[in-house]
């Protein structure tokens, strides 16, 4: 089988067992905009390395009933839509390609933890186009899309794009509804101002808080604003199970839940910033609703009453919550 003949089983084989969106780039390096940096070699992941292979899915999930009680603040996430899907659907896909490829004998790398660019190389692979906020915009489904990508060492067919293509045209709507101005200008992000960057894993600076609402993970108003998103509707079938969780957790229960709360409220794709990024940023989000809490909420009898169900014994609490505290200031 040539390798045209191979590289159009390959691709019509992932459509029909639910890949959304596919393409294929080389396994050159990747290298930044003015030739001066590799990023990554993806013969680094796999050193026979043929091709880098990059899916995306749709992923706008339907959003919770809207949610409001003064008693029981709650923090939201991202508006990427992809919350409770992400984890499923990123092993979803790794099982398609590999069970495509890897029967046939070849290796299939998945890059998880995004040694590989992800946004650079669904770019070269004909995805879809940097938007001005930097975010990658597809034709059919706007920036409502999850990459996922692999590195494998079958012969593959692929076409190398222009990198720094763009469709925004005269558009500018995700400079100016940036919160903190961190998209400075087309196509240039300032990292140390991006909620989306602060809320992996760390804190947001105290003189950008107040942006960050009651966020307690990403923020997303680039995507959820951009006017090549305005038509899409909600997806309601998944070829997955989605997580069962809310996509606006209460804030209380989220600074004395265990590990075993966390499992069973956070979704696995927040979770990955880690149990305190979130337990601190719940703190921060508090405060920006300007919660007063009612004392019965700290109440070591309430604590106690709890433990049982995935709550911090009251003897930590305080202890716990001050030290969180100091890491946020």
């Amino acid at each position: 089988m040539s390798i045209n003949a191979f590289t159009s089983f390959f691709l019509e084989q992932a459509v029909s067992q639910g890949i959304d969106l596919i393409g294929i780039t080389s396994a050159k390096p990747f290298i930044t905009k003015d030739e001066s940096r590799t990023i990554i070699d993806p013969k680094e992941l796999l050193p026979n390395a043929r091709a880098v292979i990059v899916t995306a899915f749709y992923s706008n999930e339907k959003g919770d009933p809207a949610m409001f009680d003064i008693n029981h603040p709650r923090g939201k996430y991202a508006f990427d839509q992809s919350i409770r899907s992400c984890r499923p659907m990123e092993n979803f896909y790794f099982q398609q390609i590999q069970s495509i490829l890897g029967k046939l004998g070849y290796e299939v790398i998945n890059n998880r933890d995004n040694r590989i660019p992800e946004k650079m190389a669904a770019a070269r692979a004909g995805i879809g186009k940097y938007g001005k906020s930097t975010v990658i915009i597809t034709k059919k489904y706007g920036s409502f899309v999850r990459l996922v990508s692999f590195v494998t060492n079958a012969p593959l067919e692929y076409e190398d794009h222009e990198l720094y293509e763009s469709d925004c045209g005269k558009c500018e709507v995700c400079i100016k509804i940036c919160p903190t101005n961190a998209i400075y200008e087309p196509f240039h992000l300032k990292k140390e101002l991006c909620i989306s960057d602060w809320l992996w894993g760390s804190y947001v600076p105290i003189n950008l808080r107040e942006k960050q609402e009651n966020r307690i993970f990403g923020c997303g108003e680039c995507v959820r604003l951009c006017p090549r998103n305005r038509r899409l509707t909600t997806r309601e079938k998944y070829p997955v199970e989605l997580e069962d969780v809310s996509l606006a957790p209460e804030l209380i229960p989220l600074l004395t839940g265990d590990y075993e709360y966390y499992q069973k409220t956070i979704a696995s794709f927040p979770l990955s910033a880690g149990i305190e990024s979130i337990r601190g940023n719940s703190i921060i989000a508090l405060g920006n609703l300007k919660y007063k809490s009612p004392s019965s909420h700290f109440s070591p009898h309430l604590h106690t009453q709890n433990h049982k169900s995935g709550h911090i014994q009251p003897g930590r609490l305080a202890g716990l919550v001050e030290n969180m505290l100091k890491k946020c200031l």
